[in-house]
């Protein structure tokens, strides 16, 4: 059964999630059907279009196919800003036009995307509550294409890619910080495994070195050690075994590193196949 996503910049204290949810629900029973409204995260930095979109890009396939993933961040609309669905791998999100979804996988390509314009329903004003009626119809086996007409300037954000600077030279960028300090880059595994053409490979971060590369939890084994690792999404993670509470003594704090901060790969010149 498809199910209601919601992933948002609005914090956990102020009572802007609730509403949200309460329009969802309100919606769901005007329309008669009942599913799950479940919160991916709320704790998206303010106006934050990549980290939301590796945070849902790591979660949205998890769930059903078909399932309606919102998406609320900088969602202060101005009056030339669209409300947008657009489909990605028999998903649907949407959100407000300003290139936040482009992120989320630019990989795949986009089955369906329309501007949202409900001419049934002009009582509805809000982005929020505009959204949610779009999401419940989606939900209730509605097509994406009679929710208004096709969108003609899907909006697209820049990202950084990894820079080969030479043969045994590349520099990435932390693309996200985890719940526990951890750096993610933005070196895939596939990006990363064609460069290095599966030669070994170290980082030097802040001028230090981290040459410790684990592929699971059981060889985190000494805590406060620095290690390089793919992570469960697929990227590049440079993290510390055992970090500290409350962001002490954790690999962003103990580097200095944080969010689009640049790091240096090198392959190792002494490697023989």
């Amino acid at each position: 059964m498809p199910i209601v996503t919601l992933t948002s910049d609005y914090g956990w204290k102020d009572p802007d999630t609730a509403v949200v949810r309460g329009m969802i629900y309100s919606e769901m029973l005007k329309s008669g059907i009942a599913a799950p409204v479940v919160d991916v995260s709320h704790d998206v930095s303010p106006r934050n279009h990549q980290e939301a979109a590796y945070i849902l890009r790591g979660a949205y396939n998890s769930f059903p196919k078909k399932s309606v993933h919102i998406v609320l961040v900088d969602n202060m609309a101005s009056q030339s800003e669209e409300i947008i669905a657009i489909e990605i791998d028999d998903h649907f999100f949407l959100a407000l036009n300003h290139g936040g979804l482009s992120l989320i996988r630019p990989d795949l390509k986009i089955t369906n995307m329309v501007q949202i314009e409900l001419k049934n329903r002009l009582e509805l004003v809000k982005p929020e509550s505009i959204i949610s009626a779009a999401a419940i119809h989606l939900l209730n086996s509605g097509i994406l294409t009679t929710l208004g007409k096709n969108l003609l300037n899907f909006q697209k954000l820049q990202t950084i890619h990894p820079e080969i600077k030479n043969e045994k030279t590349a520099i990435v960028h932390v693309k996200y910080v985890d719940h526990y300090g951890q750096l993610v880059t933005n070196a895939s595994e596939n990006w990363l495994r064609d460069w290095t053409k599966n030669r070994p490979v170290f980082a030097i971060a802040r001028g230090r070195k981290i040459n410790n590369w684990i592929s699971n939890r059981e060889e985190m084994k000494d805590s406060g050690t620095l290690y390089m690792r793919i992570n469960n999404f697929g990227f590049l993670e440079i993290g510390l075994v055992s970090p500290g509470k409350n962001s002490s003594n954790t690999a962003s704090s103990l580097l200095g590193i944080s969010e689009h901060d640049p790091i240096e790969l090198q392959i190792k010149y002494n490697w023989k196949q």
